[in-house]
Formats: C-alpha cells, structure tokens, sequence
C-alpha cells in the first residue's frame, strides 16, 4: 500500500503537470529558437540563440500557492512542480509558455536535489526545445523552501519600442505591492548593467548602490523606467523581504520591475545589484555591442547591445578533478560553444560566475583578461556562492552574448 505521503505527491504532480501538457501545443509563429547540445542529465541545452521573438524575465519564483503559503514542504521534487507551474502562469500573461524557455535558473537549498530536479526537466523537456539551465545551491529568501526558479523565455507578443511591459498574475503571490511577476523586453537594443556593490551597512548600502545604478543607466540615456528585472545578491538573507521593499521605493509607476534575490556569500559587502533595461533606439557608434567603462579587461560597466540575436548559454563546467582545470575547461567551452552560436569571445555581454572555490576564484581573476578583448569585455557579476548545484565542482559560469552576423 501506498503512503499518504507518495499518494499526495502523485496527485500534486497531476494536478499541476496537467495544464503544462494542456498548453504544449499552442502556436510558437512568431518565436524562434535555435537549441545547440544537450545534456544528457536534465535535457537542457548547451545554449539557445534567440532567432526571432521578444524577451520575457520572471521574478523569482517559489512553491507557493496564491496566497504565499508554502506548497510541498520537505518534498524537493513536489516544489519543484509548484515552482515551475508558477513560472507557467507568468509566462502565460506574457502570451508565452514553457515551451519557449530560453532560459531557467534553479536555485536549490542542497546539491542533494540536482538529480530529482534533472529528472524532471528530462521529462517535462522531451522533445521541446531545450531551455539553457543554470542550478546554484544557495541559502533561500524563504524559510523551509527547498527549490526556487526564475526565467526567461521567448514571446510574439511585439510591444513598442521603449519601456518594458510590467505585469502581474492574480493567481501568484506578490511580495510588495506593486510587484510584477513577469516583464516583456521589446525585440531589439537592450542594456545590462553589472553588478554595483556600496560598502556601508545594510540601510545606508542599498540606496547607495541604486545611485549607482543609476548613474550608469543615466550615461545611456535611460532610467529606472527602462529595468526589465533586478537582480540582487545578498550577504544576509533575512533581509531579504526589506531589500525588496528597498528596492520597490526607487521605482515610480504602476508596477515594479520582477526581482530576484540570491545569496552572495561575500564579507566585505552587503549587498550587489544588477539591472537589464531596455532601449528604443540603439547607439550611434555603429557597433554591434558598445563596452563602457572596461575595467581591468575583467568586466565592463555597462553593455549596450544594438543588434544581433541573443545567446543564452548553460551554467558550463569542467570535467576535471582540479578547480584551477575546471576554470580552464570551462572558457575552452565557452569559447567552442559561441562559434557554434554564430557569435564570438568579442560578442559577449553579459558574464555571471558562481564561485565556491577560492583557487577558483583566483583562475577566474587571471584568465579572463586573457581571453576578453580589454576594450569589449562583457557585463558581469562574480558571486561566491554555497556551491554550484553540481557536486565535486568549485565554479561555473552562464553567459549571454550575440550573434555576429
């Protein structure tokens, strides 16, 4: 017989899996995506160019019900459902669905998890256009949360040139008052910030590194009307909910850009804060990305991208028992993985590294003005993190760049 327990989690999946089948069917005209490789684990792609349709960004997502409780407690695999089926409805006012991810981050509370969270991918993913996947293990904004996710898919849906669309879902929780869930970056010239990090305490960091922000997006022409999401990386996770509201202040209008909070587990800093925002009209230097403010030949400020098709890479790793090797195998994909995509090392935009090794770290610092152009290198925050989703390895990195042609 049975347990009670096995029953409900086969009834939950049921109940949420079943409008996921429902919708797999529904038109893509207007969407096209190019998957390269496979892993053979969760299905995921090595990376996804974008060929043809508009962005959509999700807030962080959690296995919620609609009025914030928590669905599946102690059941990793039962969140994971609940906190994909919510990523379902935002991207369903977005006029899009799972099938046209482009992009899954899943945060988990143990590395433990990664496998079930593979096998469900597998099986929701078979012969779907694979999204790209990153897994990061990182302490929860949510007490007794196991799995959490946000994402990015493809849409048809064509806003105008400007500001992003900013929506919310009745069906989902919202953690400030005017939250959206999901916002729609309009097909064209985009921006990405890097991280900013304001040192001070928590109350007195925050507004100091949104000044920041600012600032950068003001050097482009832009304002925090333009953010399609923020994304935050936080030293002490129960401030998690005051961040938010923080953040929510600086932004005028009838709804907040989707947010994201994860832990940065950095001692000098409170908290970093990236920005992705949209721009009407692409710059005037005729390049296809322009760089500003290189630094170290490591990052740039800002990156301003004015054409080309987005490539969204997987979190890639090395083979190697070695983290220093590991790094090294790591760029060696990167750089294998854009020729494939049609782009290049000159062509990368955004850069994110999820480090939980110091000699990995360290690799990381030297390689890259190895490797990078010092006049074009991409966007990025470096994060030191509990551990990467993948036991045995000290550090991965995603990456988003665009075709060259």
């Amino acid at each position: 017989m049975k347990s009670p327990r096995f029953v409900s989690r086969c009834l939950l999946f049921a109940a949420l899996l079943l409008p996921l089948i429902m919708t797999s069917s529904l038109s893509a005209a207007g969407v096209r995506l190019r998957s390269i490789g496979s892993d053979p684990a969760s299905g995921a792609a090595h990376a996804v160019v974008v060929e043809e349709g508009a962005l959509v960004h999700t807030a962080m997502m959690f296995p919620e019900d609609s009025t914030g409780r928590l669905q599946g407690e102690g059941d990793a695999q039962a969140q994971a459902i609940r906190a994909l089926a919510n990523i379902e409805s935002a991207l369903r006012v977005a006029r899009t669905d799972l099938d046209s991810l482009v992009r899954l981050h899943i945060y988990v509370a143990d590395a433990s998890v990664t496998p079930l969270i593979d096998r469900l991918l597998r099986q929701r993913l078979r012969g779907k256009t694979a999204p790209a996947l990153t897994v990061v293990e990182t302490e929860m904004p949510r007490p007794r949360v196991l799995v959490s996710m946000d994402a990015i898919a493809a849409t048809s849906w064509r806003p105008d040139p400007g500001p992003p669309v900013r929506l919310a879902v009745g069906a989902l929780p919202r953690r400030t008052e005017r939250a959206s869930h999901v916002a729609i970056q309009p097909e064209g010239p985009f921006v990405i910030v890097s991280g900013r990090s304001a040192s001070g305490d928590f109350e007195a960091a925050v507004p100091e590194t949104m000044a920041q922000l600012r600032a950068d997006l003001e050097g482009v022409g832009l304002t925090f009307d333009d953010v399609v999401q923020v994304k935050s990386f936080l030293g002490d996770m129960s401030q998690t909910e005051r961040l938010e509201q923080m953040l929510a202040d600086f932004f005028e209008g009838e709804r907040v850009p989707p947010q994201v909070v994860t832990e940065w587990r950095q001692d000098s800093a409170r908290v970093e804060i990236e920005l992705i925002a949209t721009t009407a009209r692409p710059g005037n230097s005729g390049e296809r990305v322009e760089y500003v403010e290189p630094v170290s030949a490591r990052f740039s400020r800002v990156a301003r991208v004015n054409d080309g098709h987005p490539v969204f890479t997987s979190g890639l790793y090395g083979t190697s028992k070695d983290p220093v090797d590991q790094v090294r195998e790591m760029f060696a994909k990167l750089q294998s993985l854009m020729k494939e995509a049609g782009s290049d090392m000159r062509h990368l935009v955004k850069a994110t590294y999820y480090v939980s090794d110091s000699s990995a770290d360290e690799e990381i610092n030297a390689i890259r003005p190895t490797l990078y152009d010092p006049q074009r290198p991409p966007a990025a925050s470096k994060l030191s993190v509990r551990g990467t989703g993948r036991n045995g390895k000290g550090s991965t990195l995603d990456m988003i760049a665009v075709t060259v042609k």
